[in-house]
């Protein structure tokens, strides 16, 4: 027995078991993330505030009416031989066929037009510009049409734009 003891010794000798040092024992593995260094906060500076949003210049409303009237200037030049062609001769003082109750609906002897019925509407509405049926010119109801009806009606876009802009009285 002494023999098996003496072998045993000796073969843990042999391995390196039972010297004066002890075995490293292995590094633990790390299971938690490595934390991340905390974020400096620093105290908010004393904000500024935004300075407001430039506005656009707002439009000249004079620029806007001298503009605005330059286009229906334009757009009357355009009308004017139809206006002439088909109303004048009741429509303006001294024509042959103008009398007060015409002229007292539509007067066009001076630029704008007067009369009862001198609003675009009431143009639009008898030269049947949109729709409806022509009532006017009265001896031939419906003539005016085509390009001459689309100037008339480019007229009266113009001229209500004009007094929108503020270049006429509203009637």
């Amino acid at each position: 027995m002494k023999t098996i003891l003496f072998s045993i010794l000796l073969s843990a000798a042999a391995c390196g078991g039972g010297g004066s040092k002890p075995a490293a024992k292995p590094e633990p593995t790390e299971t938690t993330p490595p934390a991340e260094p905390e974020a400096k906060t620093e105290p908010p500076a004393e904000s500024k505030p935004a300075p407001p949003p430039e506005e656009p210049a707002k439009p000249d409303p004079e620029a806007l009416k001298k503009e605005a009237m330059d286009k229906e200037m334009a757009a009357f030049e355009k009308a004017k031989p139809v206006f002439e062609g088909a109303c004048k001769s009741c429509h303006v003082k001294g024509q042959k066929n103008a009398n007060a109750k015409k002229l007292g609906a539509f007067d066009m002897s001076a630029y704008p037009f007067t009369g009862k019925h001198a609003a675009t509407a009431d143009l639009r509405k008898v030269l049947g510009i949109g729709g409806g049926k022509a009532t006017m010119p009265k001896v031939k109801p419906g003539s005016v049409k085509g390009d001459d009806l689309a100037a008339i009606a480019a007229w009266a876009d113009a001229f209500d734009a004009a007094e929108t802009a503020g270049a006429h009285e509203k009637k």
